[in-house]
């Protein structure tokens, strides 16, 4: 009572005002009223109030607030201060905030606030998830402790990681100081939770204790000889598990802080697992590692101990640094120039400047080094600086080069703060949210930083995305689970004076939005979520799964009781097996990282249950395939802690997820290879998976000289192998071939390795990590080394002085010519590709073949873009050299770039390099680039989410997205979809939805609103591939000789392909040549189609060369149950019905129709000449269903029976199919026909088959209207599909014919030839109202089976005939435009039978109509 009585207190005080000139009001988040202890150390509350006063015109005119407070920002009206107080533990206290101004006018604002600690004997445990393994998470579990706010202290323990989950509850996970220690059967795992140091909590978990049968067995250490403290992989242990349980559980523990490593399964077979683990170094010198493994009672015990010596070379400190201001134009920069190192071994430099990135950019050879070579080296590097700035000094460093650059190199001046005005935090799918700043500042803003949970976020002119630096809108992607917000620093905005403003973010920060604060966003749970209470009804589409050399396609369905509470929530799967946590480097030792690869479930209304599509990997441990559901920060759902009854099972007769191993290297010197050459012989295994491809580099000791090496099967040495093992030579040229000079002694050391296999396994050796690598350090616990198996010494091979005995070089090459592309560059426009053109020269040792400098583009904040050159042409003195990079919008913005370029090498053992300054001192003109230039308008895309074959929605990242009007997406470069944008459309990120299915890569391309309209660069989608076509594997039971022969040959099983069979191709297709696009407008304007290379591709519903035609959408066809004809009615909409009516004073209806008809197949001789002529005229039919039709006939051929089958489909929707390896799109109201034909009896092996094929196009209009015009063209379409065209027209009514350049022939995909045989055949005569063509396709000799596939689709044609038009007849007063009437486009690939398609474009049939068909039908049958 004396608690409701308190709070009642504090709300009636809260609300309490007293009448004045100014309004105070509390603002606080959250508006706490009770506090508690931010550490469980701390006896007190820290209590911050934020209070605005408002009415206040302008901050001057408040004299003070009391008690003190600290002025935050203002308005022209109101005033925001923070106020900050302290209390013991249970005590209350009131506070009344006055403010007055000059004339003693006053407010007043009476707050309470109570500081508090939980109360332990209130505190009830329901137990969530018991004590469980996971390979993500280790043991874990979940408990609520209910009377534990939220916002209460967060207790601790030393042994346990604790993570707030909301709604009271807590994951708890045990670290290996608790678990490696646990007593035998330890059913109950307990835990003392302390919130402060008079209230602890003791927490008691079931483990459900299991039987394990646990060892290591053969336990091998390959430790490595001088093994180097700064080199990421060396050496390794690996150990056999003969353990009967999936998952044994294994941890090494290392140094005394402690941190501990988990040895990995890599290969082996069920009951007998190899395991390894990479000593990683955590601190120089001896480094002991300590085996543990669990016993039959579950508690640990030490199997062994190893000690590793980790040695630090400590080279001679960077020599002290000079700085120079160069402001001799516009463009200003600095330069510092410092000696390099002693001996320089390719560890890489930390640079930052103004102190911006808390980590820096890494940087390695070439960057910075300007002469000499590695033992003895000079390094100058030029940075863009304002030419002010509010800072006296700032500290500019590269490794342990530092240098102060101050107030003598620039003016100083003052500085306002600038100010962020909102920020809006949009949950746009799955985890991702768009956090979106507003912000002014007089000088412009540089840029907006934070750091959250470690990781440093900035968000600068990269990301600014609408208005300028002075008053603008910044925009990116946040991930709201990895980066879920438990630790986040102050945010800070930075201007262009290099003046800072910081914003906590747990307080209003602008009275402008009193409501909002800066912490940014994570996915939040209500408390009437229970996952692991509601969920139910896990199946997988497929179980029970061999996995035996081979991925699975599956799908995972689940649903939840109480499933109003999921249908909205973002629910990310992921795969948790050993293999899959390897590929994605997740880390779980040393430090938890959360870094889980989400595929998101749909929720599947119709059938009630969510649905998620993922892939098994291959050759993994058998037993359960792992799996977690995400659906916000901490919390996660792991299937460990699920029933059986929900598990997905798995069968792997082969472990094998560990990538390729060097099995043998021999050292080859010039003696061996006949030449002036050195390297190695590798032997390269991976009996399982077998390799897929890698690369290996070599670096030299001396002059940094470095040669990459690409590794796949086919680089293999002949005869030497296959995939799974076979050898492979790594060959240097130590001496130049275009001169004389010869060649220096020097080390050649391989300084980087990757391996993948055919499943994507990876080793990987880092003696030098590249950039890459860098950012998952700590993954490394568990990668392979592919050499493991050799000491260090075997990666070296030292070239003396009996091999090369040149004298060194003493000077570098030098730069003769320097120009590039752009010396200005808009960065917010789509072109800013850059070129550099250059030439190096070396008159005493000559520039080192195969040795490609890099353009370093500079920021001010010492980032850089890298433009890696190649070599034009080169002679024994000179080297000419170009490169092309796009510089990423915003960089650089506005200050400009500074261009400098390192890494010419000689042949002497001296490198150069030229920074900015020297480029300038030399004459050229390409040192600087300005940025000045920043388009806001320009629709510019950079990236987007993965989309599976499936179709659906995708969402594309960059800028200017907000002014889409209108996507363009291109399917297999011939079907375009276009898509109008209304709704989820941000200024970095699009919603695009309906996506059609597709196995092939697409494009998309933006077309703003905007008038004139703008249009974006394209982006290539390659969708993510899912087929459900496993079946369990048949078991067989080899006879004794079959075994007897596996055993001695042991071949390995190929790898079975995971998508549909596509043929090979036999012959190569011909692809159409590139043509101009036609038509006025252009493709018919930009609503209709786009020009490209080859010419117009048309954007659906529009058709045809020049676009100027179109789809059109009628009712299915009545089936024609004697042959495969089809007669396809199209509604009328001009003339008169010839029944008379109301409409028979109108003008009567033109009909049209047209005849598409298989005429004969022909044998064709070795010259052309017909030597046999096969009509078809009887079917037998079989109607499949409503909209499949097939027809079949015998021949009777030299007394061979030759059948022809035909399958007429009607589409009612877009739908794509596959026909010889290329995907077409079948629009709407489409009739596609298969046809095949099995062998044909040719009289010679020289002879080939013609399919004939008759097209014809008919109009009543010459009994009605005399002025028309008809005409007929023929040629190679231009929407990407390399096929033929033919097209028919009268008026504005046509027939388009599509003829596909290849068949399916014996099983092969083999070119087809389409020609014209008008000259040759009985056509009708054509007229203004009839057009008739004949069309041959030629088909090669074949054995078996040919297989051909044409489609029909409707048009409407804008543009009637002229006598402009190709091969046109026309009448006297031919040139009046009619309404657009129906026509119809015929698409045929090829036709094996005598088919005739009778489509009809009326729903009125006249007498004289029916006339010319019958007239038409009469020739085709004399043609039979």
């Amino acid at each position: 009572m004396k608690i409701i009585n308190l709070i009642l207190f504090i709300l009636l005080i809260n609300i309490c005002y007293i009448k004045s000139q100014f309004i105070l009001t509390d603002i606080t988040p959250n508006n706490r009223l009770i506090n508690y202890p931010q550490t469980v150390t701390e006896s007190t509350c820290g209590i911050y109030r934020y209070i605005l006063v408002s009415n206040a015109t302008q901050k001057s005119s408040i004299k003070q607030l009391a008690p003190a407070s600290f002025f935050l920002s203002s308005t022209p009206d109101s005033v925001l201060f923070s106020n900050y107080d302290y209390l013991n533990i249970g005590e209350t206290k009131n506070v009344i905030f006055t403010v007055n101004d000059r004339n003693q006018s006053n407010g007043y604002l009476n707050v309470s606030y109570t500081c508090t600690e939980v109360d332990i004997s209130l505190v009830t445990i329901d137990i969530i998830q018991n004590v469980t393994w996971s390979d993500n998470l280790k043991y874990s579990s979940i408990v609520r402790l209910n009377g534990v706010p939220d916002e209460s202290t967060m207790p601790t323990n030393d042994n346990v990681i604790l993570n707030r989950m909301g709604n009271s509850k807590f994951q708890i996970i045990f670290k290996e100081s608790f678990y490696l220690n646990i007593l035998p059967n330890y059913s109950n795992w307990e835990i003392d939770l302390a919130f402060t140091s008079n209230q602890v909590l003791k927490v008691s978990i079931p483990f459900n204790l299991s039987n394990p049968i646990v060892s290591m067995n053969d336990i091998k250490e390959y430790k490595w000889e001088n093994l180097q403290f700064s080199s990421l992989s060396g050496g390794g242990i690996v150990f056999q598990s003969n353990s009967s349980i999936q998952r044994p559980i294994y941890s090494v523990l290392t140094v005394m802080n402690p941190y501990y490593l988990t040895p990995k399964p890599i290969s082996g077979v069920k009951g007998n697992i190899t395991y390894y683990v990479n000593p990683m170094p955590l601190m120089p010198g001896d480094q002991t590692f300590s085996f543990y493994s669990q016993n039959e009672d579950n508690s640990f015990k030490k199997d062994f101990n190893t000690t590793f010596n980790f040695q630090v070379t400590t080279p001679k400190p960077l020599g002290p640094s000079t700085v120079s201001f160069d402001n001799t134009t516009t463009s200003t920069f600095i330069t510092v120039k410092f000696d390099g190192f002693s001996r320089y071994n390719f560890a890489t430099l930390t640079c930052k400047f103004k102190s911006i990135f808390d980590y820096g950019f890494n940087y390695g050879f070439p960057f910075g080094f300007v002469g000499g070579n590695n033992d003895n080296n000079q390094m100058s590097i030029s940075t863009p600086i304002p030419s002010k700035s509010f800072q006296a000094r700032f500290t500019w460093g590269c490794g342990t080069s530092n240098v102060e650059v101050n107030e003598t190199l620039y003016e100083r001046v003052d500085s306002t703060n600038g100010k962020i005005i909102s920020v809006e935090k949009i949950n746009i799918y799955g985890f991702s949210f768009l956090v979106v700043f507003k912000a002014i500042d007089d000088s412009g803003v540089k840029y907006i930083d934070d750091i959250v949970n470690s990781n440093y976020l900035r968000f600068g002119s990269e990301k600014l995305v609408s208005g300028n630096i002075y008053n603008g809108v910044w925009e990116y992607i946040h991930d709201g689970v990895n980066l879920g917000s438990d630790d986040q620093n102050s945010l800070t905005l930075v201007n262009e004076m290099d003046y800072s403003t910081f914003y906590s973010p747990v307080y209003p920060f602008s009275p402008y939005n009193t409501d909002q604060i800066l912490i940014l966003p994570q996915i939040q749970l209500n408390d009437t979520v229970n996952y692991n209470r509601d969920i139910k009804d896990i199946s997988f589409k497929f179980n029970n799964v061999h996995v035996t050399n081979q991925s699975v396609d599956n799908i995972m369905y689940f649903t939840f009781d109480n499933i109003e509470n999921y249908k909205d929530l973002s629910i990310g799967f992921s795969l948790t097996d050993p293999k899959s946590l390897k590929d994605i480097n997740f880390q779980s030792d040393v430090f938890l990282k959360y870094n889980l690869k989400y595929t998101f479930a749909k929720w599947d209304e119709l059938n009630g249950r969510f649905s998620v599509m993922f892939k098994m990997p291959a050759n993994i441990v058998p037993g359960v395939l792992d799996w977690t559901l995400t659906f916000a920060k901490y919390n996660t759902l792991v299937n460990t802690a699920l029933p059986d009854k929900y598990q997905l099972n798995i069968i792997s007769e082969n472990i094998d997820i560990v990538g390729p191993v060097i099995t043998k290297m021999v050292r080859k010197t010039p003696s061996d290879f006949g030449t002036s050459n050195i390297g190695w012989l590798l032997t390269i295994e991976d009996e399982i998976n077998g390799l897929l491809n890698g690369y290996i580099i070599v670096r030299g000791s001396l002059d940094s000289s470095l040669y990459n090496f690409s590794i796949s099967p086919s680089t293999a040495q002949g005869g030497s192998g296959d995939k799974w093992k076979a050898d492979y030579l790594i060959s240097i040229p130590i001496k130049d071939s275009l001169n004389n000079y010869g060649c220096i002694a020097q080390d050649y050391s391989i300084s980087y390795a990757r391996l993948v296999d055919s499943f994507g396994n990876v080793n990987k050796y880092m003696g030098v990590p590249l950039q890459d690598d860098l950012v998952n350090l700590l993954s490394v616990t568990s990668l392979v080394n592919p050499f493991y198996l050799f000491p260090i010494e075997s990666l070296q091979i030292s070239v003396d002085n009996t091999i090369c005995n040149t004298p060194f070089d003493v000077t570098g090459p030098t730069l003769i010519h320097f120009i590039s592309s752009k010396s200005n560059l808009d960065v917010g426009s789509q072109d800013r590709l850059v070129t550099f053109d250059f030439e190096a020269q070396d008159w005493d040792s000559g520039l080192k073949d195969n040795q490609f400098p890099s353009v370093y583009l500079i920021n001010e904040n010492l980032g850089s873009v890298e433009c890696i050159s190649t070599i034009v042409s080169r002679n024994s003195t000179n080297t000419i050299y170009t490169c092309t990079v796009e510089v990423p919008s915003g960089f650089g913005y506005p200050l400009g770039i500074t261009v400098s370029v390192y890494g010419f090498i000689n042949n002497g053992g001296y490198y150069s390099g030229f920074s900015s300054d020297l480029i300038k001192s030399m004459g050229f003109n390409s040192w600087f680039i300005t940025t000045d230039q920043f388009s806001m308008d320009i629709p510019i895309i950079e990236s987007s989410t993965s989309i599976t074959n499936q179709g659906g929605d995708i969402w594309l990242h960059g800028r200017g997205l907000s002014l889409s009007g209108t996507v363009i997406i291109t399917y297999f470069g011939q079907i375009v979809q276009s898509i109008p944008i209304v709704d989820n459309k941000y200024n970095s990120a699009l919603l695009i939805s309906g996506i059609i299915p597709t196995n092939q890569s697409f494009t998309i391309e933006i077309i703003t609103s905007s008038q004139p309209s703008k249009r974006s660069n394209i982006i290539t989608v390659i969708p993510e591939l899912y087929f459900f076509n496993y079946t369990d594997p048949v078991p067989q039971t080899p006879t004794p000789s079959q075994t007897q022969t596996q055993t001695q040959t042991q071949t390995p099983t190929p790898t079975p392909s995971r998508t549909p069979t596509t043929p090979p191709t036999k012959s190569p297709i011909p692809t159409n040549p590139p043509q101009k696009c036609s038509g006025n407008p252009e493709c018919g304007g930009p609503n209709q189609g786009v020009c490209r290379d080859n010419g117009c591709i048309c954007i659906v519903p529009f058709y045809g060369k020049d676009c100027s035609s179109k789809l059109l959408e009628v009712i299915p066809p009545v089936i024609n149950g004697s042959n495969p004809s089809v007669e396809i009615p199209i509604p009328g909409d001009n003339g008169a019905s010839t029944t008379g009516g109301s409409g028979s004073n109108l003008p009567p209806q033109i009909i049209y129709k047209s005849l598409i008809s298989i005429v004969s197949l022909r044998e064709l001789d070795y010259n052309g000449n017909a030597i046999k002529t096969i009509p078809l005229n009887s079917w037998n039919f079989n109607e499949i269903n409503s909209t499949i039709s097939k027809y079949d006939t015998t021949l009777l051929i030299d007394d061979e029976k030759v059948n022809v089958t035909t399958t007429i489909q009607w589409f009612s929707k877009s739908s794509n199919v596959t026909f010889a390896g290329q995907q077409l799109i079948m629009n709407p109201s489409t009739l596609k026909f298969n046809v095949d034909i099995t062998n044909y009896p040719f009289s010679s092996a020289l002879n080939q088959l013609q399919l004939i094929m008759s097209a014809t196009l008919i109009s009543s209009s010459g009994t009605t209207n005399s002025d028309v015009c008809s005409s007929k063209s023929f040629g190679d379409t231009t929407n990407g599909d390399d096929s033929n065209f033919i097209k028919l027209q009268i008026d504005d009514h046509s027939v388009y014919g599509r003829f596909l350049k290849r068949a399916i022939v014996d099983g092969l995909i083999v070119s087809v030839d389409n020609v014209l045989l008008d000259d040759s055949m009985n056509a009708i005569e054509s007229n203004t109202h009839a057009q008739q063509s004949f069309i041959g396709i030629n088909i090669p000799h074949y054995s078996n089976l040919v297989s051909i596939d044409p489609d029909f689709s409707l048009l409407i044609d804008q543009h009637p005939a002229s006598e402009s038009s190709e091969n046109s007849i026309c009448s006297k007063k031919s040139g009046l435009t009619k309404g657009q009437i129906a026509g119809i486009a015929v698409g045929a690939t090829g036709f094996a039978t005598v088919v005739v398609v009778s489509i009809v474009y009326s729903v009125h049939k006249s007498k004289k109509n029916k006339k010319l068909v019958s007239s038409i039908s009469k020739k085709l049958e004399s043609i039979n």
